[in-house]
């Protein structure tokens, strides 16, 4: 069992209740995905509504918000504050209505993170590997009416600051309810589900997470630059984005076939390549 001082415990449940949880997994999905169509909305009027500012005559010094928390970092302090509400709004609607099942909650963590990865999709800049055109806009860019360079920064803490914890969280859930479970046969309830498909999937995506997480773009780093140096603009683009869109496969690939309630949401992201794709493609024209 749990420890007593955590808000969560090891409980057990009817399967009416377990219907209940399992609806209110879905409830989860679908108010996630409905609170990216709402920040939009309001992003889409927001910026609909500011007024057109003059080009300055002289360059305009960037603000405490707009500037880099640390030397070296690319983000800027406005970035990560909102990626960081946003973090902190999943996580809210996970621990919603869990009661002090745990298990009702690691199974939120995993069910709201999946649920944002059609998002994270369409933030995407499809073009990147294009050296003449990669600010193409996504979806997500021209649905705001942000440029798709000041989107990008968005993406990269979406996965590093959203999407990544939610996941690692999930799974280390779960791995802590199987080592302290009792099973008949084994040592542990970890010792057997580490046999099965599904927690090998689980496994095996998590570890593509962290992959994803230490693969990223070279800039700035002299250790980077010199095994990057040698190469061209272009091919250092196009093995980044290999490389990345690769592990995102992965990950969508395992995900799949990890749990039946990831499916749907896998799809979405698929549906959602293909449609951020053909637009970046019609505007790059």
């Amino acid at each position: 069992m749990a420890s007593s001082s955590w808000p969560w415990h090891f409980v057990s449940v009817s399967p009416e209740q377990a219907q209940q949880r399992r609806d209110l997994l879905d409830l989860r999905g679908y108010y996630a995905q409905i609170s990216v169509l709402f920040a939009i909305v309001i992003i889409r009027l927001y910026s609909g509504h500011e007024p057109a500012q003059k080009t300055p005559s002289r360059k305009k010094q960037k603000s405490w918000w707009d500037s880099p928390p640390f030397a070296g970092w690319m983000e800027t302090r406005r970035q990560y504050a909102v990626t960081l509400i946003w973090f902190t709004w999943l996580l809210a609607l996970s621990m919603w209505k869990t009661g002090d099942d745990y298990l009702h909650l690691t199974r939120a963590l995993g069910h709201v993170s999946l649920s944002q990865l059609p998002f994270q999709t369409l933030m995407s800049p499809v073009y990147y590997i294009s050296v003449s055109k990669p600010a193409s806009p996504s979806v997500v860019s021209i649905l705001t009416s942000i440029s798709q360079p000041m989107l990008s920064p968005y993406h990269r803490l979406f996965g590093r600051i959203v999407l990544s914890p939610l996941l690692v969280g999930h799974a280390a859930l779960y791995l802590a309810f199987f080592a302290q479970s009792d099973h008949p046969d084994f040592s542990s309830l970890l010792v057997k589900r580490l046999q099965d498909d599904d927690v090998q999937c689980g496994i095996l995506a998590i570890s593509v997470v962290v992959s994803v997480l230490l693969f990223v773009r070279p800039v700035g780093n002299p250790y980077w630059l010199r095994l990057w140096t040698s190469t061209s603009i272009r091919s250092r683009r196009e093995a980044f984005y290999t490389v990345h869109l690769s592990l995102v496969a992965g990950l969508c690939l395992v995900a799949y076939y990890h749990v039946a309630q990831a499916q749907t949401f896998v799809l979405q992201a698929l549906a959602a390549f293909v449609v951020n794709a053909g637009c970046c493609w019609v505007c790059a024209r």
